[in-house]
This record gives structure tokens, sequence and C-alpha cells, in this order.
């Protein structure tokens, strides 16, 4: 478009890319789901474009930044429109080809032998350019007439859930089985999808989608299972790591490495196995604040711990020892804010006790986070400590935006600020 019409670069074209960019990403522009329809595509790319065009020109009428001849603003806009409906339709061609051969597969569990599995089942076994597969339905009753691959009870579901992903329950299902079907899919971090019977339903806060022709409600998404989340989370983790590492972690480690090995033997970092996302393992980095011990993964230490060197007691005092961990930032573990990693034998504690507790772990650890700026931070000392802490956390990740992450990490700054200048 900038060549077409001949304009010199300007910081305002800069500008009008970053705008693109922003709302290509927040209005999905380039959100090519399972089930969306070439027509969808297209729509989606003109209003898009519309946007961009509209907003350029209504700010040049007012600013008068550039002068365009009708000849140039028509061309540059065929040409760009053309292009982006192009390159759009080639992407969504080559997902559905990917998908048709096995490729971005999803493993599905229907529920339901009555028309709404049967149909949800036909579909996606008719479509396989959806990358949905399911081997069959099960059910508590089936319907002789139909020839299904039968997969037994729904306790076989239970049973036989390691691989799933997904579930989708036709709503027919009594309300007492399809709450505890909802609530095994939810400790298991499995996604549940309802195949609703639309007449008389009462929405409230579920996400609707539709699967061709085969509408269904999403009972359990978050934000942070959206992939233009996870890239946003995932630039501001990396951008704040690099920054740190860069100009605070390069000379820090040496430096208060030094004064570890002087008054103490042992290694400058202490690491030690911690529950990531979707309950995997990584080893946390801290700065070793205690004399070389047995007891490091049994017992708990707080700030009057005597195992704590005298340097080691300010670095857990002032939060200093968990500076490292922007290193399990930098390489993908670890996110700077989410739910703190607890010992993993302090979550074996507390798993069984506390409702959902494994929720928790469905997205990735960070280094401070709601419950730490709530004043939830240390030594965790009763039951209280630990579910008040689950509860900020699954709040967190129901309310995600980058904008709560900023206030997070603003507010743990100032209070270590605060903390260490008094």
């Amino acid at each position: 478009m900038h060549y077409l019409t001949f304009a010199e670069w300007t910081s305002y074209n800069t500008l009008i890319i970053l705008y693109w960019l922003i709302l290509s990403t927040y209005s999905k522009a380039f959100n090519i789901g399972r089930g969306v329809s070439y027509l969808i595509t297209v729509k989606s790319a003109l209003k898009s474009v519309f946007v961009l065009f509209s907003t350029v020109s209504i700010i040049s009428l007012f600013l008068n930044l550039y002068q365009f001849s009708v000849m140039s603003i028509g061309l540059s806009l065929l040409i760009f429109t053309l292009s982006i409906i192009i390159v759009r339709l080639l992407i969504h061609f080559i997902l559905d080809r990917y998908r048709s051969y096995g490729g971005n597969i999803k493993h599905v569990a229907v529920i339901g032998c009555d028309k709404k599995g049967l149909d949800f089942f036909n579909t996606i076994n008719n479509n396989p350019h959806l990358g949905i597969r399911s081997k069959g339905i099960y059910s508590n009753s089936i319907n002789q007439k139909k020839e299904i691959p039968y997969l037994g009870k729904i306790s076989n579901f239970y049973k036989n859930s390691q691989e799933i992903s997904e579930v989708y329950i036709s709503d027919d299902i009594n309300k007492k089985l399809k709450r505890e079907l909802i609530e095994f899919a939810d400790l298991n971090l499995i996604k549940v999808r309802i195949l609703p019977e639309l007449i008389n339903y009462e929405f409230k806060n579920f996400f609707i989608s539709k699967l061709i022709d085969i509408p269904v409600i999403e009972v359990n998404q978050l934000p942070l299972d959206l992939w233009y989340n996870k890239i946003l989370k995932r630039s501001f983790d990396f951008l704040i790591s690099s920054i740190v590492i860069i100009f605070i972690l390069s000379w820090m480690i040496p430096l208060i490495g030094i004064i570890i090995k002087l008054e103490s033997r042992g290694p400058i970092l202490f690491t030690q196995s911690r529950h990531g996302m979707a309950g995997s393992t990584f080893k946390c980095f801290k700065f070793r604040s205690m004399v070389l011990n047995n007891k490091a993964d049994t017992h708990f230490a707080d700030n009057n711990d005597k195992r704590l060197t005298r340097f080691g007691k300010i670095l857990r005092i002032s939060a200093l020892d968990e500076m490292p961990q922007f290193l399990n930032v930098f390489l993908g573990d670890m996110s700077v804010i989410g739910p703190r990693p607890h010992p993993i034998i302090l979550n074996n504690q507390f798993s069984e006790k506390i409702q959902k507790f494994d929720k928790r772990h469905e997205f990735k650890p960070g280094i401070t986070g709601l419950a730490q700026v709530s004043g939830f931070r240390g030594k965790i000392k009763s039951y209280h400590d630990m579910s008040s802490r689950v509860k900020l956390d699954r709040y967190y990740f129901k309310n995600w935006s980058l904008y709560l992450d900023l206030k997070i990490f603003s507010q743990t700054i100032i209070k270590l600020t605060r903390f260490n200048l008094s």
C-alpha cells in the first residue's frame, strides 16, 4: 500500500502497521478455527480491511497526513484486500488439508447415543478436515437400530479418558450424570463441550460456537485457552525475563554467587523439582540460602530456620533468592505472573484435601501471582493458607488479561520496594 500511494515513509506508517497487527489480533481476524467456513474467512478479512482503511482515512482527513490520488487509493485498496483474502484462504486450505491427513488432531469422547450425539459423531466422521477424531460413543442406553461404534457405558469413559482432550456431552443426559461428567472433566483438565437443545436454554456465561451446523456450548473455556492470549502472555514473559537476565542477573549471579561461596560450601543455585503446567515437573532455580542438608525436600523453611546462612536469611526476607527463576521464565517452564510452584511433596499433601486443587496447574506457574500480592506469601502454615491461595489462583486464570498481569507485576515491585526500604 505504501509503494502504490507513492508516499514517503514516516512514523505514521509504522503506527498504521502496529494498528493493523493489534486490530487483527483482537478482532480475531486470523482465527481460522475448526469448522469455520471459507465465507466467514472472507467476511472477516473484508471487515478488518474496512476498519483499517476507514480509520486511516478519517485520521488523514482531519490531520492532513497524506495526499492521495483517487487512483492510488483505489488501486492500493484493491491489491491489499485481495492479498489479505488470498493469504487467509490459502492458510485456511492448508490447515484443512493438514488436519485431513492426520495433523493437528484432537481426540475427543462423545457421550450420549441420541440424535445430538449421533449427529455430532457423524459430522466429525464425515468431515476429516476438522481434525477431530472419536472412536465411538459412550452411553448407558443404546439404540440398536443405529450402526455406530459403541464404546460401552459412561463408566468406561472414566477408565479410558487418559488420551482424551475434550468431551462432547449430549444435553439429553440427565442433570446428575452431566454434573458428574463435568466435575470429572474439570478435575482432569479435559475441556467440556455441551451438545445443547437450544430451545428454552439458559445460556448464562457459556461460550457458544458452531461446528459446521452443530451448535456447541463450551462451559469451561478460559482466557488463556485462546491462542492469541497465549502468544501475548509468552511475549510479555520473554520480554521481561530477557531484560532481567541481561541487565540484572548478568551481574547479580556472579556477585551474590561469590558471597554464597564465601559463607558456605555448596552450589550457588539451589534446584528443586516443582509441578509445572498440566502437572509436569521442572527444575526450579533459586539462590541457595541454606547450608547443605538432606531435609530440603521434606522440611520447608521459614525466615527463622536454623539452616539459613546469615546472607541466606537476607536473600529470603528480601525475596532476592527467587531472582534466578527469571531463567525458568526465559526457558518456558514458568511465567512472570501465575500461581507459585510449590514443592511436590506439599502439593501431594493438599491435593486430596482441597477441591479442584489441580486447576492451579492448568497453566504455567509464576514468580509472583495474585495470591502473593493479596497477602498469601511465604511458608504454608495451615489449610486456610493453601485453600486461599488456590481460590485466588483459580480466580486469576478465570479473569486473566494482560492488564491484570501488569497490575500484579507493578504491585509486586511496589511491595518489594517498600519492604526493602523499610
